[in-house]
């Protein structure tokens, strides 16, 4: 049996980029402690906020906003000024599996977190007003999500994005030479705050996380392999090689994308203890 490196327990999971090997307890503890120090970064939590967390329904293997969502709801429980706000956004019309699956896994699981619910309906049709350039379904859905999160009065967007998504989207950025793509806000009017508190937990750990605390649905599915993600796609496998090759290429690339922010000015001031302080 192998043994936790912080404790004589069997562990679950070898991470080869630290090194470590972790028991469910301290593994738990390590995905945890990485969101709390991300939030904090951020300096959005010094004082109330209203937080629109984008929970979809797992349905193509987003288990990110779950992870998410439980994570979130755990450490801001002792915080009254903090309000949390799930939002689904289902594309279709009601009444199609695919639509009533994805609502129904998501209610169900903000109501067992005692989480606010609210569903965006996203028809496949063209949306009016809809930014310049938002061709495919995630950038309309996340336009969707923008809007009724500010409809629900909230300041901040959080998603549920693993460090394979953002190191993916850092690498293809690089290759395309579109350094400012990485700066683009996802609101046009500036008004909301979009943060990625699981971007330094990889996806394999978001899963078994979401795993172990019965967060998957049952007809969980991988990700969609849509032909208009081509390229995407292809960064992802090949980025994913290299990092199986050479453990923390991604924990590089996300360094990468922090150290730009810095030269670019970003400010990141830390803000007060996210659950201790009360009101």
């Amino acid at each position: 049996m192998t043994k936790c490196d912080k404790c004589h327990s069997r562990s679950i999971i070898h991470q080869r980029y630290s090194g470590m090997r972790l028991c469910t307890t301290h593994f738990q503890e390590d995905v945890r402690r990485k969101v709390r120090e991300d939030l904090r970064k951020t300096g959005l939590f010094g004082r109330g906020a209203c937080v629109a967390i984008g929970l979809d329904g797992g349905l193509d293997g987003g288990w990110g906003s779950a992870v998410l969502l439980q994570i979130m709801q755990d450490i801001f429980s002792r915080r009254r000024d903090i309000d949390l706000v799930a939002i689904t956004v289902v594309e279709g019309e009601a009444g199609t599996p695919h639509r009533d699956q994805a609502f129904d896994q998501a209610r169900q699981l903000a109501k067992r977190l005692n989480v606010h619910h609210i569903v965006a309906p996203l028809d496949y049709a063209e949306i009016p007003g809809e930014a310049p350039g938002c061709r495919d379904l995630a950038d309309r859905k996340m336009n969707r999500l923008v809007d009724e999160a500010r409809a629900q009065g909230a300041s901040i967007i959080a998603t549920g994005h693993s460090l394979d998504s953002v190191a993916g989207e850092v690498f293809l950025k690089f290759l395309q030479g579109d350094v400012d793509g990485l700066f683009r806000r996802q609101d046009p009017r500036g008004q909301l705050h979009h943060i990625r508190p699981l971007q330094r937990i990889p996806e394999r750990e978001m899963r078994l996380y979401a795993l172990q605390c019965d967060l998957l649905p049952t007809n969980s599915k991988g990700h969609d392999r849509s032909s208009r993600d081509d390229l995407r796609q292809q960064v992802r496998r090949h980025l994913g090689g290299f990092d199986s090759r050479h453990p923390g290429t991604n924990y590089s690339l996300l360094r990468s994308l922090e150290r730009i922010h810095l030269l670019r000015g970003v400010n990141a001031s830390g803000a007060k203890p996210l659950s201790d302080d009360r009101k």
